[in-house]
């Protein structure tokens, strides 16, 4: 019983994902602050623009745009970060804090093209309010029982991650000219499926798949959320949420509370919505286009296309098994692989004169929060890649028709948009464009004559224009006016210009014809990007299999630019505010980094059979120092105990510091004698993580070192007397993983090592020592989902047996431990999946996979007194079925049969042994 109160807490406790990286600048950052009644924004010196912007918007919304949401307010904390890569942002408890990613989205697509600093402002904030107004009811209780922490795991139990997304959604949109409400991309996943009559249950939709294509909570969310606000009125989610974070309906309080108030749950609500908005879209246009693209029971993904001459084309092609590549693609569909990309921000990539151009990541080794591009180009007639040496914050290279010249969208860390030409050798800069608006610019190219580049440019006020900008004096010819519209992906086709935008219900191509833009492809669904060749046009559009090609004749039509109702919708929130917004008088000032330096916020569980805590943790805002106090018990041993703990994350090493005192730890030595003790450590020590990630691989480096003094005193009635009071240790480990990316269907890397070591000893002359090492390798299998993992582990301790230390060894399944001086294991496991069930009950369990795993392990350990190696065998089979809890939280747990071909220690007369594997750790890992 209490292995299940246990699992049940920690289901309750992990909905919060801390996106923080702790520990992730560098200390020479310098902060500022503007600090208020509603909000306090840190930033690092020099952002002092987007910090006063930040705050006026904030304090725009939280005077006159709460109503829908509730009264309730508490002052938040927003970090803004500029070094990172990453288009992002998020608001969590435990600490209460928001975190802004400034670098915007390469792609319009995406998100729109409103300000990326007003759109983060719009979104997160409203997270920022409805956590502020959730804390009511059994909510409010379990914050004063458990802290920010407390109150998040009961209003994310009550309230569904597809509200909190969607309302925010319906926010952004109600308060800014466009929002992703208004973008026709962002409706590409429902409309896909829609339009191929696929309908999908309302746990499908929540759970995911690992076959089928599934939108995301997001677009789920916003479905639901606004049919809400249309047909309910602007204050329904405020009352339908309050229900659910009080619990007056205990199971199920947010779909109760939709049922008491529309005659509808959670399921009936999501079909009413989708069927409305289907209901416009199967109203659409479905002209006829030859489809390129095989059909395949995979989710297979064509998203950027090239013609490459004698009718064949390059493309980017990923699935659901295979990772991203750029192929070639023949008339006859023959596909051939050129070369895979690494990691990156972005997937775009360009093609011109046998040259493959993308960017990849490249990150800090220490500093999470710091990272940068590299210009990656792969000539196929020599089929060498060149790595463009220099690393900068840059997007969406284009080489010139002379070959000579490359040019990149950049962004500087105070947030100036620029093109630059690199020299396509060096990758040296040559020349940075004028750009007095600061617009931001997107999926540049190059003209034929290389004296222009036509781009995509997004304005401070969040529209969008094409322009064309002459390399030699930086004037500017705006050849698309600037306005609410998306603009996507240019392309240039001699005296050409082809490029895909929103001017109507979804993402078509368009041309220019003289100064008039006109219509060429009229598709139902967003088509993502484009290449002629000849008299036909091929483009890749988003369909419920994926990103397919199609072909259609090429020609141009005049067209209206008209936007139909559900693109249009009005929130009753007055509309765009972005423009009427104040300036503050804002006084910057200095950030002290001691500011709440210990915060403490939440209690939490500490859950690693067979023990058992309860601690109280804190972490500052800026996310460099982490304190822990608490209790803890260990069942095996009845031993209570306390501890408290320092992280400090600011330098290059983590510094670590605690101190753990356990009462009352026994041993029994036979029948007649038990050793009982209390043991007090002190500990300390540091940390290196590292990230080497490149390519195509994810590469950490762990380095740790501790000193630990632990004094042993005999407790209550023993009479023993240790004979090693204090005892001096120190405690080196480190791990190195090298992991190649894979696809959504793998079940384990292609390619990939993990290496442990461990190394314990005695430093003040009493014999305590232990030496633990583990190496894990992962190979291919004999199909793409398939994965062989093999095995290598070894432990050496000391036989005085005067201090032990902790056991980290895997012993062969199926035994129990043995007796023994050193040991060694191989192991040997063939995974594979063997069913993708998508199906789930009552909306608390739903299976997405059911995979196997055969094994075999091999372990001999040496006993040193009576001088002998003793053999443990085992082979057999596990099935793990990889599920979701409550409709959001990933949750594996199997069964294992294991047959003994050696005799077990702890039970000789067993040969075969059964377990359930529950691993509950892997819920605070998720």
């Amino acid at each position: 019983m209490r292995r299940l109160l246990c699992l049940a807490m920690a289901v309750v406790l992990v909905q919060q994902v801390t996106a923080q990286q702790f520990g992730g600048n560098p200390p020479s950052l310098k902060w500022q602050q503007i600090n208020t009644d509603t909000v306090r924004v840190i930033f690092p010196k020099g952002m002092d623009a987007q910090g006063k912007r930040v705050t006026d918007i904030v304090q725009q919304i939280s005077r006159y745009h709460r109503s829908s949401i509730g009264p309730l307010q508490h002052k938040v904390s927003i970090v803004l970060q500029p070094q990172t890569m990453q288009s992002n942002g998020y608001v969590q408890l435990g600490p209460f804090r928001s975190e802004f990613f400034l670098t915007p989205p390469p792609s319009s697509n995406d998100v729109g093209s409103v300000n990326w600093v007003d759109q983060l402002a719009l979104h997160e904030y409203r997270h920022v309010l409805q956590n502020n107004n959730f804390r009511k009811g059994l909510s409010k209780v379990f914050y004063y029982l458990g802290g920010e922490l407390g109150q998040a795991a009961l209003t994310n139990i009550a309230v569904p991650n597809w509200f909190w997304e969607g309302d925010a959604v319906v926010m952004e949109t109600a308060l800014s000219l466009q929002g992703r409400g208004r973008l026709p991309a962002f409706f590409n996943d429902f409309r896909a499926l829609t339009l191929a009559n696929k309908k999908y249950s309302f746990m499908q939709v929540r759970n995911g798949s690992y076959r089928n294509f599934i939108p995301d909570h997001y677009a789920t969310g916003y479905m639901m959320t606004s049919y809400g606000r249309k047909h309910h009125g602007q204050t329904f989610w405020k009352d339908v949420t309050d229900d659910a974070v009080r619990y007056r309906r205990v199971f199920y309080p947010f779909s109760q509370s939709l049922k008491h108030r529309t005659g509808k749950n959670a399921a009936a609500f999501f079909k009413a919505s989708w069927d409305e908005y289907a209901a416009a879209w199967n109203a659409a246009e479905k002209p006829a286009a030859d489809t390129l693209t095989p059909a395949t029971n995979t989710v297979t993904h064509y998203k950027y296309v090239y013609a490459a001459g004698d009718s064949s084309f390059i493309v980017s092609k990923s699935s659901y098994k295979k990772v991203p590549g750029f192929y070639e693609r023949d008339a006859q569909g023959h596909e051939t692989l050129i070369v895979r990309p690494g990691i990156g921000f972005d997937d775009y990539f360009s093609y011109r004169n046998n040259k493959l151009l993308w960017t990849e990541s490249r990150f800090d080794a220490r500093w999470g929060w710091k990272d940068n591009s590299v210009v990656k180009v792969f000539d196929r007639s020599s089929g060498q890649m060149q790595t463009l040496g220099m690393e900068r914050r840059c997007f969406s290279p284009d080489l010139s028709f002379d070959g000579k010249k490359i040019v990149v969208a950049t962004i500087s860390l105070t947030q100036q948009y620029q093109l630059k030409l690199l020299d396509a050798e060096t990758g040296a800069a040559i020349h940075t464009f004028p750009n007095p608006g600061n617009w931001y610019y997107t999926y540049p190219k190059f003209t034929a004559d290389d004296q222009h580049i036509i781009s995509a440019v997004r304005d401070q006020e969040g529209r969008m224009a094409l322009i064309q900008q002459a390399i030699a004096d930086g004037s500017v010819k705006i050849l698309v006016p600037f306005g609410v519209q998306t603009i996507g992906i240019p392309s240039v086709q001699g005296e050409h210009i082809y490029f895909t935008a929103a001017f109507k219900d979804a993402d078509n191509v368009y041309t220019l014809n003289g100064n008039e833009v006109k219509q060429v492809t009229n598709r139902p669904n967003g088509v993502q990007h484009m290449a002629v060749a000849g008299d036909h046009i091929v483009f890749s559009e988003f369909t419920a299999d994926g990103y397919k090609l199609l072909r259609t004749a090429l020609s141009s039509n005049t067209f209206v630019d008209h936007h139909s109702a559900w693109l249009q919708p009005d929130f009753g929130e007055g509309g765009n505010i972005l423009d009427k917004i104040p300036a503050g008088e804002h006084q910057v000032r200095k950030y002290p980094k001691t500011h709440r330096i210990f915060n403490f916020h939440s209690w939490l569980p500490e859950i690693d059979d067979p023990e058992y805590g309860l601690f109280l943790h804190g972490e500052n805002v800026l996310g460099t120092l982490q304190s822990m106090v608490g209790v803890r018990y260990n069942y095996n041993e009845e031993s209570p105990s306390v501890s408290a703990s320092l992280l400090y994350g600011a330098w290059f090493p983590y510094l670590r510091a605690g101190v753990d005192y356990r009462m009352q730890r026994y041993l029994n030595v036979n029948d007649t004698i038990q050793i009982q003790w209390n043991e007090l450590d002190w500990y300390g020590g540091l940390s290196i993580p590292l990230n080497f990630t490149s390519g195509k691989y994810y590469r950490y480096l762990t380095l740790n070192g501790n000193y630990h003094q632990v004094t042993r005193t005999r407790s209550g009635n023993s009479k023993y007397v240790f004979r090693d009071n204090n005892i001096q240790y120190i405690d080196l480990n480190g791990s190195f993983i090298n992991q190649r990316i894979k696809a959504l269907q793998n079940i384990n890397s292609h390619f990939a090592q993990s290496l442990q070591f461990r190394y314990n000893r005695s430093i003040n002359g009493i014999p305590a020592e232990q030496l633990y090492g583990r190496l894990d390798l992962y190979l291919p299998g004999f199909s793409a989902n398939h994965s062989i993992v093999l095995q290598g582990a070894f432990q050496q301790k000391d036989t005085s047996l005067r201090y032990a230390f902790t056991d980290y060894f895997v012993y062969a399944r199926g035994y129990n431990k043995p007796f023994y001086e050193h040991m060694y294991k191989l192991g040997a496991n063939y995974h594979f999946p063997i069913a993708y069930p998508d199906w789930g009950f009552a909306n608390i369990l739903f299976f997405n996979r059911l995979r196997g795993n055969l094994f075999y392990d091999h372990s001999v350990a040496y006993n040193f007194r009576s001088r002998q190696d003793v053999t443990y065998a085992s082979t057999g089979g596990e099935m793990f079925f990889d599920t979701k809890l409550g409709n959001v939280l990933p949750f594996t747990f199997g069964v294992r049969y294991s047959h003994l071909l050696n005799t077990n220690p702890g039970d000789p007369l067993r040969k075969d042994r059964f377990e359930v594997i529950v691993p509950l750790q892997q819920l605070f890992n998720y």
